[in-house]
């Protein structure tokens, strides 16, 4: 899939993501139940299209994967066809005070993190996988040029607070589900969604700056994008602050719904007391 034309793989996003539409599997149920919870709003014609554009936008995104780490920094470069707020990302890497990059899972988030990696030396946290291969071929793909990996552990943590002192990025995908003890409920979409608090506690120890990045899917590749997050990320108290990194990423997924993770179980921890949110 990595070496198919442009025309290929989005030919090829379209054939899956229909037939994950048609075949109403696992992924066309929690697509449909995100949304449905999600966007009320919608009517019965309007929820089909969108869960069929978020199928095919996941299985497109899955294509793309392959080329995105396994060809090399010049196609990548040639699949961005616009940047937007650039200035606001070159400002934020001259800075001491280091960065926070946030990339939900929203287009490609992939080409995001990387692309941005190639102008500031980086330091991405990455869930590892249980396979001991796929992991190392995730380290293999991912850490390139001034990059590094570090998992999602204590010790990954304390490198992200290193780089970030030393005046460096990070890249975290701020919508995975973390553990029970790092995270808090707060609304996403008007669900209550357990969010890491994470980036609150990088944010009060290390005063970085913070950015959202995202690479949307358009006609002929991608769009990079920059944005300031809800100013209440900043905030000392940690509801707040988890409150403005939810807002943050909603405020992004809106800019082209389709392309968000919707088959992923956004909301399957749930408060004390709520029922499966996903049974039935």
């Amino acid at each position: 899939m990595a070496r198919l034309p442009f025309s290929a793989q989005r030919s090829l996003g379209r054939f899956l993501g229909g037939r994950m539409y048609r075949k109403r599997g696992r992924d066309e149920n929690i697509t449909r139940r995100n949304l449905q919870a999600c966007f009320p709003q919608l009517d019965a014609g309007q929820l089909e299209q969108r869960v069929k554009d978020s199928l095919i936008a996941t299985a497109t995104m899955a294509v793309e994967t392959a080329a995105v780490w396994f060809r090399d920094e010049g196609w990548r470069a040639s699949q961005v066809v616009e940047v937007h707020n650039f200035e606001l990302f070159e400002q934020a890497i001259q800075n001491e005070r280091g960065l926070i990059l946030l990339a939900p899972h929203f287009g490609n988030w992939e080409l995001a993190g990387m692309w941005s990696a190639t102008h500031a030396p980086t330091t991405a946290i990455y869930r590892k996988p249980r396979m001991e291969a796929m992991d190392k071929m995730l380290q293999k793909v991912r850490s390139h040029g001034a990059t590094r990996m570090v998992p999602a552990s204590s010790r990954g943590v304390m490198a992200v607070v290193k780089a970030l002192a030393r005046g460096e990025t990070t890249v975290i995908l701020p919508d995975q589900e973390p553990a029970p003890e790092g995270g808090i409920f707060s609304p996403f979409f008007g669900q209550q969604a357990l969010t890491m608090t994470l980036i609150h506690r990088l944010v009060s120890k290390t005063q970085p700056q913070v950015l959202m990045v995202y690479a949307r899917r358009v006609g002929r590749g991608h769009e990079i994008g920059y944005t300031e997050p809800d100013t209440d990320i900043f905030s000392e108290d940690q509801q707040t602050a988890v409150d403005g990194l939810n807002r943050s990423i909603e405020k992004m997924v809106l800019l082209a719904p389709e392309q968000y993770q919707w088959e992923y179980k956004r909301f399957r921890k749930r408060p004390v007391g709520e029922p499966d949110f996903y049974k039935g």
